[in-house]
């Protein structure tokens, strides 16, 4: 299935496998990926984004870890507008 929302990415990975809706368009430095902890993983996905004009990301997550490596992103990579959604089920 493939989702598209106008101005909108969707990264995420399954294995070492990078899936993107809608499929990139520019060249990425995501495949293979073979971060085995999913924060750095995530950092990778945040970088590479930067790195093809994005300004704006959003994350979801349910760890804390992820939350204080993102803010160090937003610093470290310029970002304009980078969201957190933390939390799970009821709790998100």
């Amino acid at each position: 299935m493939i989702i598209v929302i106008e101005g909108k990415q969707i990264v995420a990975t399954h294995g070492t496998k990078v899936l993107c809706s809608p499929p990139m368009t520019v060249g990425s430095n995501l495949s293979p990926c073979s971060h085995e902890e999913a924060d750095t993983r995530m950092m990778v996905h945040v970088a590479d984004a930067v790195g093809n004009g994005h300004k704006s990301i959003m994350i979801r997550t349910a760890d804390t870890d992820v939350f204080v490596l993102a803010v160090a992103a937003v610093v470290t990579l310029n970002l304009e507008e980078h969201w957190v959604s933390y939390g799970t089920g009821k709790s998100h």
